[in-house]
């Protein structure tokens, strides 16, 4: 028994480690297909990212609106794409938020409620910023040729919904992720290209890193640490690695609310420039 004990604090460790290697692979690999299935839908919409959802304003539903993630659907062909295997936290099932007004013959329409969990959120505030008109709020997706840099611009990263009061992650995934800094040092407003005070309103669902706050879903925008201390990104250029929060945040001064700049652009992956 004494030797077998041994055995068992010897291997489950190894096996551990496998299996975290084995999810962080399958991640990459989720996030690799989910390039593509973007790339596909840009090459069909004029070279543009995807809105945010069709209906921003409130009081939409999955007859009226549609995510990004239902709009990429497509393309990737299955749901579970959208599922990091090491996020192992209740959500609710697909089946399970089927809708009541479901539009007949359109199946996708089940996952309306599902994809607001998915857990790889999408870099919307500087790629496809919401701002209020006459009309209320209005998706204005950029273009993929707006990048400077595709091969170092996030655009998808591990995400959270919610976390415990233990701060354990739970509800799965957010389709909606935020950067830890939005103007320049110049006060230059990364997401619309205007100068800070100008009158341009932008739909934020989170503002910035609430760093104050490290128990919170959004210490990181919403952003999470799946794989140990380190988090999956995809990039315009439809690249992916894995990255720690250091990497996540170089060239920002990090603080809560976006208080700090943008110091260094040419190391921040956040931004379009």
């Amino acid at each position: 028994m004494a030797i077998l004990g041994v055995l068992c604090a010897i291997l489950f460790p190894v096996f551990s480690a496998a299996r975290g290697a084995a999810q962080r692979a399958v991640c990459l690999s989720n996030l690799k297909n989910l390039s593509l299935g973007s790339r596909l839908y840009t090459n069909d919409y004029d070279d543009h990212f995807m809105p945010v959802n069709h209906q921003p304003n409130a009081f939409a539903n999955s007859r009226t609106d549609r995510t990004w993630v239902q709009l990429v659907l497509p393309y990737v062909r299955n749901f579970s794409v959208f599922h990091c295997p090491s996020d192992n936290s209740d959500r609710p099932k697909p089946e399970a938020t089927y809708d009541q007004d479901l539009i007949p013959g359109d199946t996708d329409s089940q996952y309306y409620t599902a994809s607001l969990r998915s857990d790889y959120g999408y870099n919307y505030q500087n790629l496809t910023p919401i701002t209020e008109d006459v009309n209320g709020y209005s998706s204005h997706p950029k273009s993929v040729g707006a990048v400077d840099r595709p091969s170092d611009t996030l655009m998808f990263v591990d995400s959270v919904w919610a976390r415990d009061e233990a701060g354990r992650p739970t509800g799965g995934g957010n389709w909606l992720v935020a950067p830890p800094c939005r103007y320049y040092t110049n006060r230059t407003d990364s997401f619309t290209g205007t100068r800070f005070g100008t009158n341009v309103l932008v739909f934020n669902a989170v503002r910035g890193w609430n760093v104050n706050e490290e128990s919170s879903a959004d210490v990181y925008g919403n952003a999470w640490q799946w794989h140990g201390s380190n988090m999956n990104v995809a990039f315009v250029d439809g690249s992916v690695r894995s990255m720690t929060l250091q990497q996540l945040a170089a060239g920002c001064d990090v603080r809560a609310a976006w208080g700090g700049p943008i110091q260094d652009p040419g190391t921040y992956v956040w931004d379009v420039r």
